[in-house]
């Protein structure tokens, strides 16, 4: 993998897509986004990377880049159909999720159909990779399975 980046407008439109059954709170965190990134960064070209739950739940998690680049955007919806077991759901700024002194953001999920959105007008910095992981605590290195991971998307920019 690479980054790849492009007009941002013909990522905004996969956004759009890829949340069109999202929550209202989701819509919002994006629009926020992208309004965010065309005033105040100069309308930067993006990348927009989808991920499976397979992925998220591989040991010790998939690299999604491969490279730096600067992480502005997560979204994520579980794949659950039981609400019994907590699943935390990370990505990383390495290409492993072996260290938890990587972990850029994490959130819990425990609910049939939750979803949930990160975003960061500024960006963070990512250092050598960005990779998606599926653990059953959070910082954990034993990974769940793909039932109880996110199938999502990032938007990432150049480092």
């Amino acid at each position: 993998m690479a980054v790849v980046l492009q007009a941002s407008n013909l990522v905004w439109e996969k956004v759009k897509q890829a949340t069109s059954n999202a929550n209202p709170e989701v819509k919002a965190t994006f629009k926020a986004l992208r309004d965010w990134l065309v005033t105040q960064k100069g309308n930067p070209d993006l990348q927009f990377i989808t991920y499976s739950a397979e992925q998220a739940a591989t040991d010790h998690g998939v690299d999604l880049v491969g490279a730096a680049c600067t992480l502005y955007g997560w979204y994520a919806k579980a794949r659950r159909t039981t609400a019994t077991t907590v699943a935390f759901q990370a990505l990383h700024s390495a290409a492993t999720n072996d260290a938890t002194t990587t972990t850029v953001v994490t959130s819990r999920i425990n609910l049939t159909g939750q979803q949930f959105s990160w975003v960061t007008g500024r960006g963070v910095a990512i250092a050598t990779g960005l990779t998606i992981a599926s653990a059953d605590a959070v910082g954990g290195s034993t990974e769940t399975t793909a039932a109880l991971a996110t199938d999502g998307f990032v938007i990432i920019g150049a480092a």
